[in-house]
């Protein structure tokens, strides 16, 4: 399964790291190549250093890929969001407090964003296990993957 990782930092560098352990395809995307290198995902099978808005255009999306948005910021997260939404895919889930992710949705919706599409989002990303450390919230982000991968939802 590929996997779209949006974001270099800790967070996803553990997502990297576990999510190619068992068998995803991971393809890394951020604007900083100071963080988006070999070293630093040295599991990812791609590294994509480029803007988060015009990445979209050369990405493939056939409806299988997973999504993971975990960038520095509140407003990087919403643009890739918005762009994901915009493309066929099994699974969006986005880092974040409830409080920013209600804030990004109410945008999203205010921008016309269909509310069945933005309930399948998994926002904050994750299942709950209380994880607290970066290489928790990865255990926690690759297992929701998983369960998707195997049809729980």
């Amino acid at each position: 399964s590929l996997l779209y990782l949006f974001g270099a930092g800790h967070v996803s560098q553990h997502v990297a790291q576990v999510a190619s352990m068992v068998d995803f395809n991971v393809v890394v995307v951020d604007d900083r190549v100071d963080f988006a290198n070999k070293e630093r995902f040295p599991a990812a099978q791609e590294i994509i250093v480029e803007d988060f808005h015009t990445v979209f255009q050369r990405l493939l999306f056939q409806g299988n890929e997973f999504v993971a948005i975990l960038t520095r910021g509140h407003k990087h997260d919403a643009l890739v969001l918005e762009e994901a939404m915009k493309k066929p895919t099994r699974y969006v889930g986005m880092i974040g407090s409830r409080r920013k992710t209600k804030l990004i949705m109410d945008h999203l919706r205010d921008k016309g964003f269909d509310e069945n599409a933005l309930r399948s989002v998994h926002a904050p990303i994750g299942i709950a296990i209380d994880a607290e450390t970066p290489q928790e919230i990865a255990v926690s982000i690759v297992a929701e993957l998983i369960a998707v991968r195997r049809g729980k939802d």
